[in-house]
């Protein structure tokens, strides 16, 4: 069977490619579309290839693709964006998506597929979702779109994306037949894992947190007063909670919280259940972050607190990073280290 020909747009660090390799879908990465010479960096460690950075307003070859993969970028459509949109020619980042149908255009691909934030349903932002879908049926393609949440597929992460399956009409038609059967996005299962069944315990001490870093957390204005008070013997509570019938991270405070406002920076949730959606925050202190317990005797009695366990009885308290890019935080020697993970 002749590889599928894959052409990654927004590639990123290549989890569209990796997905078809766990997928078992035998594939060939023809090019990657990339500015981010970091991003870049870490897509050839981890698909063994040794693309450069591109810009995709620029990228204009003649290739054969039997897939086109692209996440646009999504921060001008995010509701924890400034809201700019993506209005062709606009010049926001959001607008890029354009560019893709550029290439699908030029390409002609058999399948493309989109993924962006659940906002781009939104009243504000549909318009471009609607533009997307009629350029691509006048391009000679059938659209499917769904929104799905990571925490239904086996990931503890509660991430609501939408995704656009196009099929090329020629193809379409062989593929379903007269009776007009549908392309079908798979189905939800049950998550059986959360949070804490993923993070590291192992921390490198260079990802140490400073003593000033720590200290300013103890007396940080997470939670209520009687844990803000509990925090200075390094004993605060966390919550357990649910989303509906669905477990979520529940967000306790900030480190920067002040005059009753709330931050996104520095959020602290706790670790029980299913994480909040990733930012694209860079650290320093700006990603939110996660409360975990650490194993240790309670209370004077023999009783052990499992660690990573969530804390509902007055533990120590770890703060761990949930940012793009992970951190795991544990309490080493009295103080506090953090660890991609």
């Amino acid at each position: 069977m002749e590889k599928l020909k894959v052409l990654e747009l927004f590639s990123g660090i290549g989890a569209c490619s990796k997905a078809l390799e766990r997928l078992g879908i035998e594939h060939e990465i023809v090019d990657s579309v990339e500015i981010d010479k970091y991003a870049v960096k870490s897509f050839n460690a981890i698909h063994g290839t040794n693309f450069e950075p591109q810009d995709i307003k620029e990228w204009d070859k003649d290739i054969e693709v039997d897939l086109i993969m692209h996440g646009s970028p999504c921060q001008d459509f995010s509701v924890a964006g400034k809201g700019a949109g993506g209005d062709k020619d606009s010049g926001t980042r959001s607008s890029l998506m354009y560019e893709t149908l550029r290439i699908v255009e030029k390409l002609k691909p058999k399948y493309v597929i989109w993924e962006n934030v659940k906002n781009l349903l939104s009243k504000k932002h549909i318009h471009n979702f609607e533009a997307y879908q009629e350029a691509m049926r006048n391009l000679g393609y059938v659209n499917y779109y769904q929104v799905l949440n990571a925490k239904d597929y086996g990931v503890p992460q509660n991430r609501e994306r939408v995704f656009t399956v196009s099929i090329r009409n020629d193809i379409w038609d062989k593929t379903y037949n007269s009776f007009g059967d549908l392309f079908e996005f798979p189905e939800p299962f049950p998550l059986e894992k959360k949070l804490k069944d993923i993070l590291d315990t192992d921390v490198d001490e260079k990802y140490y947190l400073s003593e000033e870093q720590t200290d300013r957390l103890r007396h940080s204005s997470f939670n209520s007063q009687r844990a803000r008070e509990n925090a200075l013997d390094s004993v605060a509570p966390t919550l357990c909670a649910r989303d509906y019938k669905d477990p979520q991270c529940v967000r306790l405070g900030g480190l920067y919280d002040k005059d009753g406002k709330t931050h996104q920076a520095g959020s602290i949730y706790e670790v029980g259940g299913v994480a909040p959606t990733l930012s694209t925050m860079q650290g320093g202190n700006l990603e939110p972050m996660i409360v975990a317990s650490r194993g240790r005797n309670v209370m004077g009695t023999d009783k052990t607190e499992q660690h990573l366990e969530p804390n509902t009885s007055g533990t120590t308290n770890t703060i761990t990073s949930v940012a793009k890019d992970n951190y795991v935080a544990e309490p080493v020697g009295g103080g506090y280290s953090r660890e991609n993970c």
